[in-house]
């Protein structure tokens, strides 16, 4: 039988939990449920920004994910001044802020003069903080940072980057990677972002010949990811990213496909699997959907 005070504590924490969801349940029936934050485009009806949720992103190389992904956190930091930790394994950080400072100038960083390059550099500074990436992390090493660092989220830019422990399954190891992210989401209150590339065969699926796309790549689903059906299945939010890297006319635009929300009351749903939201590149100059710069 459990010490009387460790009896107390488990009671107390269970009338806090009877308590938190007896309030969910008011707000919900008064309609007091606080939506996620959108950034000002179409995107905003299929996904939004919410306080600690995991969020992945699934992409083959060269369609542009980190370049995406990095355009949206610097929207979510100059609309709410949202500040991100970031590491990103396969990028140099200076391309990483050049681009930054372009999407939130909306100019070419060669049309810039030197003082405003500075002046830009520093403003970013207050919202981007980047890890050094001459060093392998493991999963909990980057949650630590993340943890440590006075931010609002984190990426890890890609997940096959990380220093797994190759003694465990990859199932498993999989498996407890998300479950400590979830664990650390729900305890920090930080938004987890990850990149993830498909498995070899995703590359191989192209449209058949009686399709417009006929030929071309077509973009990875759920389980195409490496390790499987594991990362949909634990995380809050699951998107892909896409782009036509051979089409004469859709080269340059990055298709988004929302494939799971699990928090449909808060905002946010799927997109049709035949309908991505695709966003224009606009020079690298901030993306655009439908003729819209959400940071002009």
């Amino acid at each position: 039988r459990p010490p009387r005070s460790t009896q107390s504590r488990s009671s107390a924490a269970s009338d806090v939990y009877k308590r938190q969801s007896l309030k969910y349940l008011f707000d919900y029936k008064d309609g007091k449920i606080k939506k996620g934050l959108g950034i000002g485009c179409i995107l905003d009806d299929y996904y939004v920004y919410k306080q600690g949720e995991f969020n992945m992103f699934l992409g083959l190389d060269n369609v542009g994910k980190t370049n995406w992904i990095i355009w949206y956190l610097t929207a979510l930091s100059k609309k709410y001044k949202k500040k991100w930790c970031i590491w990103s394994g396969e990028n140099k950080v200076g391309q990483l802020k050049r681009d930054i400072i372009q999407f939130w100038v909306g100019s070419n960083i060669k049309e810039l003069k030197k003082s405003e390059i500075e002046n830009y550099h520093t403003i970013i500074n207050k919202y981007f903080y980047f890890i050094d990436n001459r060093k392998l992390y493991d999963h909990k090493q980057l949650l630590k940072i993340f943890e440590e660092t006075e931010c609002d989220g984190g990426f890890i830019d890609p997940f096959t980057g990380l220093n797994h422990n190759r003694r465990v399954a990859q199932f498993d190891r999989n498996y407890q990677i998300c479950n400590d992210v979830r664990e650390f989401c729900n305890r920090t209150k930080k938004t987890i972002y990850i990149s993830i590339h498909p498995q070899t065969e995703a590359a191989r699926r192209v449209y058949p010949p009686d399709h417009p796309l006929n030929g071309h790549i077509q973009a990875p689903r759920k389980a195409d990811c490496e390790g499987g059906q594991v990362f949909p299945n634990r995380v809050d939010n699951f998107l892909c990213l896409h782009r036509l890297v051979a089409h004469k006319e859709l080269w340059m635009q990055s298709e988004v496909y929302i494939y799971k929300i699990k928090d449909k009351e808060t905002g946010g749903k799927p997109t049709n699997l035949a309908e991505p939201l695709r966003f224009d590149y606009n020079s690298g100059l901030g993306f655009t959907i439908g003729g819209n710069n959400v940071l002009k």
